[in-house]
């Protein structure tokens, strides 16, 4: 009896994936809480005039609101079935994990006049957004090797 090679191709099962995928979702949502903090601090030591503002555009101790929903969605949709859906969302939030690090020589949020421990969050901020990067960037490799 002869083996015959199977008609339908041979793929990695996709819980192969979902390590990163739920690192990702966990990430962010411990960079969604750091956030608030974030703002919370800003607000009470008077580096922002309201909460609000301390979400904004001229955060510096928080990722602005459109940002923080954004990365949400994206969480979710990375952390989805579907490559086609999926991929994309890998790719954006690698981006936005650069843009975060980025962003900050351009608004002067490095610059700003911070406490040492005020430093040490926005410095803890930054790197849990190239860390959520580099994991969108490891579910990425993987959804393209299914």
């Amino acid at each position: 009896m002869s083996s015959v090679p199977s008609l339908t191709p041979s793929a990695t099962p996709v819980s192969a994936a979902r390590p990163f995928a739920r690192a990702v979702v966990v990430t962010i949502g411990i960079l969604l809480v750091m956030d608030v903090a974030g703002a919370l601090i800003s607000l009470s030591a008077g580096l922002s005039p309201t909460f609000l503002d301390a979400l904004g555009p001229q955060a510096r101790l928080s990722a602005p609101i459109p940002m923080m929903i954004a990365q949400a969605i994206l969480a979710f949709a990375v952390s989805g079935r579907r490559r086609a859906v999926a991929a994309p969302a890998a790719v954006l939030l690698m981006i936005a994990g650069i843009l975060a690090f980025v962003s900050g020589f351009s608004d002067g949020g490095y610059a700003a006049d911070l406490t040492a421990a005020q430093r040490v969050f926005q410095v803890a901020l930054v790197a849990g957004h190239l860390v959520m990067g580099v994991l969108a960037g490891l579910r990425l490799v993987k959804l393209l090797r299914r």
